[in-house]
């Protein structure tokens, strides 16, 4: 796919006017009678599939954003025409634009579609739109342009064209293309775009021409404060263009706005990292933004593959975070505009929301920019995914990060509950999306690392997936053989419980019995422990150590030492008597869910022990487990999943205390 566009940004109407050139590929191996092309912004209109969506809700914040809406006007498709000019027949279906093509385009060919449209922009906040606009206090506009063109949809070899509507919940489905992109806007603008900036020496002044040319490892303003309030004030009516172009592009998108400062830094792979913020978002951003990145790129850098890329940019502006390649829009701003020396200026839950949203919309380069999943089809393939490695990111930061995915004990309510879904729901479905392809796929991926897998496998697994269909399109199934052929090992099981169905699991000690004699147990308590990223997995360096600068008021140390992890044992170590009995402990899964079984065993001479029953053990025990051990110390004590690895739904059944025959 290959994109040439032409576009103006007209602030005053607050419209994108624009014409492309498409030169379609036809990679198939069918002939295509049709070329279609998303129109996400008609999902704003009254009487669109989106729309009806929305009334659905039935809430005040629905009706709000339905009347916010009730003015947007979508799409204004223009002409559509072949590369001679010739007009061809076309037809608006929804979020839809269908082009007849004159003669079927065979397998190899290519097309060019030449297109002229309108798109009038929305209020960003008021619509619930990822583009649109926000006006500041003193009128200054920042405009987000994203789905801001007409963009090819997917044809694949497994399902043909996606056509499914754009309901505002399952994203983007679309083809990696080679982009040249000319953007006019007003000469007091400063524009944040996907791809390279081509023409740097005709719209940066020489000292920002000299900091672009030679990027800094320390962040640099190529804007700062002062040229920002002087560009806010200052509007000569003249345009400017700025060049942008991409190799290998899932999208593009630009912001543009007079009240951008704007920051770069260079990492150590020679990829620009940009940040752009009105001084509203300055003291949060200044801090803690460019930092963020880098420490994003680093964690998923090791965790997938390097990503290759000329820049990686944020903006600030209002609304809610949102991924394309190279750029990613982030609202947080501090509450306050000074810091104190005893209260910054913003708030704890501030801070850990900018970052981990940079975190994980920095993390989107990777999935789905480079390997290529069906947004619109499968959430969790991208967004779980993400999430998952942005656990590792947020925790690796400070010891007290709040972080919001991924922990397995914050999922258990959710698998119990009468709206929990199948991880494996087309995300349009999902009734719950945060809590399902976000915080699900990413807690059980955390269980089959760290109690299935072991790190090792699986970070070897994880990485060869990723780096065997970077710039593919992989399906669930792709990724699920993937892991399992690393790995050397079916998973059937762990996909059919915690994928394809909503099981969810309690483990429960129910009666332990030696040499066939039932031994009395009283419920214990089971102790919460620390995240599992501070156990077993480790993390005990973190970004505020290497640099101090980056802590604050908020920052703690990581109280509790990292507990001991005692190796795998039938704990037979002989006792004074050397005397052997045969416990049988029969631990109950109230629940569906198959998993192994952690399980910690204590001793009256206060060692513990730690084994794991392998799932399989369940295939044949079904809902309860008869685990013979032979012993020679007198148990006191067991408990299951003392690490909290598993999203067990009740932990009140857990732990017992073992009263001696």
């Amino acid at each position: 796919m290959d994109y040439t566009i032409w576009a103006e940004l007209d602030p005053a109407l607050k419209r994108i006017n624009g014409r492309a050139e498409v030169i379609y590929h036809n990679n198939s191996p069918d002939r295509l009678q049709f070329l279609f092309f998303a129109l996400d912004h008609n999902a704003l209109k009254p009487g669109s599939a989106a729309s009806y969506n929305l009334q659905a809700i039935a809430s005040e914040a629905s009706r709000s954003r339905a009347q916010a809406r009730s003015e947007a006007a979508g799409f204004i498709i223009r002409s559509v025409s072949d590369g001679a000019g010739k007009a061809l027949q076309w037809e608006i279906r929804d979020t839809n634009l269908q082009v007849q093509l004159p003669k079927t385009l065979a397998s190899g060919a290519r097309q060019s579609i030449q297109i002229q449209w309108t798109l009038p922009l929305t209020d960003k906040v008021a619509t619930g739109a990822r583009s649109g606009f926000e006006v500041l206090d003193d009128g200054v506009p920042i405009f987000v342009a994203a789905q801001w063109f007409p963009r090819a949809i997917a044809y694949t070899d497994y399902a043909g064209w996606q056509l499914k509507p754009f309901l505002q919940q399952g994203e983007f489905s679309t083809e990696f293309g080679d982009y040249r992109i000319s953007l006019t806007v007003p000469a007091n603008y400063v524009v944040a775009a996907s791809g390279a900036l081509q023409n740097a020496a005709e719209v940066l002044s020489p000292d920002q021409l000299a900091h672009w040319q030679a990027p800094s490892t320390t962040p640099t303003h190529m804007v700062d404060e002062i040229q920002a309030r002087d560009q806010r004030a200052t509007s000569t009516g003249e345009s400017i263009v700025w060049k942008f172009a991409g190799e290998d592009l899932r999208d593009f998108a630009f912001s543009a706005s007079p009240a951008f400062m704007w920051q770069i830094q260079m990492d150590n792979r020679g990829r620009k990292l940009q940040q752009f913020y009105p001084r509203e978002a300055a003291p949060l951003w200044e801090r803690f933004g460019l930092a963020a990145i880098q420490h994003t790129l680093t964690v998923f850098d090791t965790a997938l593959f390097p990503l290759e890329a000329d820049s990686i940019s944020i903006v600030n502006a209002a609304g809610f975070g949102m991924e394309y390649p190279g750029l990613a829009t982030i609202a947080t701003r501090p509450e306050r505009p000074l810091p104190t020396a005893e209260q910054p200026a913003w708030n704890r839950s501030t801070k850990y929301d900018f970052i981990g949203t940079v975190i994980h919309e920095v993390g989107h380069n990777y999935l789905p920019m480079r390997v290529n999943t069906d947004e619109r089809e499968w959430a969790w393939l991208d967004e779980g995914l993400v999430s998952f490695i942005e656990y590792r990111a947020e925790h690796s930061w400070e010891a007290n990060f709040d972080v919001i995915y991924g922990e397995p004990r914050t999922i258990a309510g959710y698998t119990d509950s009468a709206s929990s879904q199948p991880i494996m729901s087309s995300a349009d479905s999902l009734h719950r999306k945060i809590d399902n392809a976000y915080n699900k796929t990413a807690s059980m991926l955390n269980t089959l690392r760290h109690l299935v897998l072991g790190e090792d496998v699986f970070d070897l697994a994880l990485a060869n997936f990723a780096r065997n269909w970077q710039g593919k399109r992989p399906m669930p199934g792709d990724f699920f053989r993937a892991m399992e052929t690393t790995a050397g090992t079916d998973l059937s099981w762990f996909w059919h419980s915690w994928f394809y169905q909503s099981h969810s699991i309690d483990l429960a000690v129910a009666g332990i019995r030696i040499d066939d004699q039932n031994l009395p147990i009283t419920p214990a308590e089971s102790i919460e422990p620390s995240a599992l990223a501070h156990t077993v997995g480790k993390i005990r360096q973190f970004v505020v150590d290497k640099s101090p600068h980056l802590a604050d008021a908020y920052t703690e140390s990581l109280a509790d030492p990292l507990p001991e992890i005692t190796p795998v044992s039938a704990a037979n170590e002989h006792n004074e008597s050397g005397t052997k009995h045969w416990y049988t402990l029969e631990i109950t899964n109230h629940g569906e869910g198959l998993l192994p079984v952690p399980l910690q065993l204590i001793f009256s001479d206060g060692s513990q022990h730690r084994i794991t029953v392998p799932a399989q053990a369940w295939m044949r025990a079904r809902e309860q487990l008869a685990l013979q051990l032979q012993l020679v110390k007198t148990l006191t004590g067991v408990c299951t999943d003392p690490l909290w690895l598993t999203p067990d739904t009740n932990r009140n059944n857990n732990c017992v205390e073992v009263q001696s025959p």
